[in-house]
């Protein structure tokens, strides 16, 4: 199996705090990119003591910030600034969280950074996008799940709303941006590569008049929820109704959720109608034949739900995975955190990691969730001390010792000597 991954090439500077943009720049890390991760000096991502863990390396951060390198630069500093660009000037992508318009004052905006770096990606991450009424208001997960809908649909069915157990928007906003990054460098090879192997590359091959490649892009928590409410408006639309808390059914399948059984809870569904007959055979309720389609079980669901329900709480739990899966229907326990830690087919797939770390010892981490049978997205390094990488990246960034010198006396990286 190879050690190099498919992003090996891959060079990522990130500008990226909380959760949002450390898990997209993680999601590319794990893959084989070489991704170095700018923070403030004295105090970095603040997610360093956000929950337990060791004093600056929170669990938190670790989950998100594995197989990273961490610099510290102040960016109130003219060597700061200029020790950044340079680092920017041989990146192939730059991650950002920043407030709207934080970085242009930085100088460091996109159109600062294309003036020395023409193929850059520039990807900014935040909470409600770069355009829009909203553009300048600061936005977080937990507002921005209320504000985009889904909480409206979460909770106990009929009962109040609540926010999804995980924080839904940042996660699926930094994989959007992950997919968004891969799709500007395909831009790039394609018409960078072609323009320097003396083909046309302008127009409207380009998609743009002056034939200029742009790399930035960016992505709000706000449309990351909105994208993943996905039929829920289209059938408000066509209904007019305004669908409440699902609990933990389904807004347009019946049966598709969680039972009681004798000892715990089973999720299981019918996915067709041409599968109805044999679940009713397995169920051993001929009552709920009748019931043909989904569309006359969603009619009278409260009781095709009340008699499975019935069925169900008859005997334990692993009595009716064997049931299910014999019957070849879809199934599973509810199980919680610690559960899930111990599951074979996570560990099978490695999508929780033991991993040693020097500072908290043995962690669980996550894995990444996409299987290379050529190359294992393991952790290759830990989430890194607070400018732990410093010296080494900014001393190959300078090319001779003086410049180094001369930003370390001026202040760059923190600390300024007097």
């Amino acid at each position: 199996m190879s050690s190099q991954g498919p992003l090996s090439d891959l060079t990522v500077v990130e500008m990226t705090a909380h959760r949002a943009g450390p898990f997209c720049g993680a999601l590319l890390a794990d893959l084989g990119a070489e991704v170095v991760k700018i923070e403030r000096p004295g105090a970095g991502d603040p997610a360093r003591d956000q929950g337990p863990g060791p004093a600056g390396k929170s669990g938190y951060f670790m989950a998100n910030n594995r197989n990273k390198r961490s610099v510290t630069v102040d960016l109130k500093t003219d060597a700061g600034r200029e020790a950044t660009r340079d680092l920017l000037a041989d990146a192939d992508v730059f991650i950002e969280n920043f407030g709207y318009g934080v970085t242009d004052k930085l100088g460091i905006g996109y159109d600062d950074v294309r003036e020395f770096n023409e193929g850059i990606i520039y990807a900014s991450i935040k909470g409600y996008g770069e355009t829009g009424p909203l553009k300048e208001k600061k936005g977080l997960d937990l507002i921005l799940q209320a504000e985009g809908g889904i909480m409206s649909v979460t909770g106990p069915e009929g009962g109040e709303p609540v926010k999804v157990g995980q924080a839904i928007g940042d996660l699926s906003a930094g994989m959007f941006a992950a997919i968004a990054i891969l799709a500007r460098l395909h831009e790039r090879d394609r018409r960078l590569g072609s323009s320097a192997e003396g083909e046309d590359s302008s127009g409207d091959v380009d998609g743009n008049a002056d034939g200029e490649f742009v790399g930035k892009f960016d992505v709000g928590l706000f449309d990351a929820i909105v994208s993943i409410m996905n039929e829920y408006f289209t059938f408000n639309e066509m209904t007019g109704e305004v669908p409440g808390p699902q609990g933990t059914s389904h807004q347009s399948l019946v049966p598709y959720q969680l039972f009681e059984t004798a000892d715990g809870h089973v999720v299981t569904g019918v996915p067709s109608d041409d599968r109805w007959d044999d679940f009713v055979d397995m169920l051993g309720r001929e009552e709920l034949r009748q019931y043909q389609t989904n569309a006359e079980r969603v009619e009278h669901e409260e009781e095709v739900v009340g008699v499975i329900q019935e069925e169900f709480a008859e005997e334990p739990t692993d009595y009716w995975l064997d049931e299910l899966t014999d019957a070849g229907f879809p199934n599973g326990p509810l199980n919680d955190v610690g559960d899930v830690v111990d599951h074979d087919q996570a560990r099978a797939r490695g999508l929780v990691r033991r991993h040693d770390d020097p500072d908290a010892g043995e962690v669980v981490l996550p894995g990444h969730p996409v299987n290379f049978p050529d190359f294992d997205t393991d952790i290759r390094s830990p989430a890194p001390r607070l400018g732990e990488h410093t010296e080494e990246v900014f001393a190959d960034v300078a090319g001779e010792q003086t410049t180094l010198d001369d930003w370390r006396a001026e202040g760059a990286f923190g600390g300024r000597d007097e």
